[in-house]
């Protein structure tokens, strides 16, 4: 009897062990590197519940799920040079060949990547022909996409297509219905997605504001007993040298 026990008590271990091996070996890294530019972005590893609140780059898998916080910019840059900005409030999951926007404002400009690559939304999907473009998904699920360079063809969930060219862009309510392509002001939304406006702070200045942020939103994720909160509010009210510094200057401003 206890033999027969311990065969099976041998047997589910193996099982379990060899699972846990195989789930292992299924995880697919992305040829994409995460930089964050401002703030803090919740990573939700594929396959698990867990969220962390990381303000570091990172290795990312097929499946993961990615969510800018408040005041938080972030960039996904590819092998073959592709780059995708996201703004704040923004929730993603990557796949190699594709992106899924659930809600938030990304930008896409494309270099090598094919038409096999898409973005998928609530409400539409858009295959890529084009360079450069972005698409926008409000807490509603409407979704549009604006075409500043190139063409991108989209596909409403409840029928109608349309290929974007460069200054027109569409619209998809909750539903899935496409609108017919309107014009947009490219210079504006150029602007918008400025170049200087993605790069990562620097400037000194900038840190008094960012341990702050970083304080707000762990203690929003977590709770203000958290300790990772805790550590946070210890370095926004105990700044290093530099901080103090920049908090000094800023007030003589």
């Amino acid at each position: 009897m206890k033999r027969t026990t311990l065969c099976f008590l041998l047997a589910v271990f193996c099982l379990v062990f060899s699972t846990a091996s195989f789930a292992a070996e299924e995880l697919v890294a992305l040829d994409a590197k995460l930089e964050i530019i401002s703030g803090q972005v919740k990573l939700t590893r594929v396959g698990s519940n867990k969220t962390d609140v990381i303000n570091e780059s990172c290795q990312l898998y097929a499946g993961d799920l990615l969510e800018t916080l408040i005041d938080s910019r972030a960039t996904l840059a590819y092998s073959d040079g592709t780059n995708m900005r996201i703004k704040e409030r923004t929730l993603i999951e990557v796949q190699p060949m594709s992106i899924r926007v659930f809600k938030g404002k990304t930008w896409y400009k494309f270099t090598k990547r094919g038409t096999e690559f898409r973005i998928e939304t609530p409400s539409l999907v858009a295959g890529i022909r084009g360079t450069e473009f972005e698409v926008a998904v409000s807490s509603r699920k409407k979704t549009s996409v604006s075409v500043v360079e190139g063409a991108v063809a989209v596909r409403g969930n409840n029928g109608g297509n349309a290929l974007l060219t460069e200054g027109l862009a569409a619209f998809a309510d909750a539903e899935g219905d496409l609108s017919r392509p309107v014009e947009f002001n490219t210079d504006i939304k150029k602007a918008e997605w400025s170049e200087s406006e993605w790069k990562a702070d620097s400037a000194s200045g900038d840190d008094v504001y960012k341990l702050y942020m970083d304080y707000v939103n762990l203690k929003n994720e977590y709770g203000e007993d958290d300790i990772r909160a805790i550590e946070a509010k210890e370095k926004f009210k105990k700044p290093d040298k530099k901080t103090k510094a920049a908090r000094k200057s800023a007030r003589k401003q």
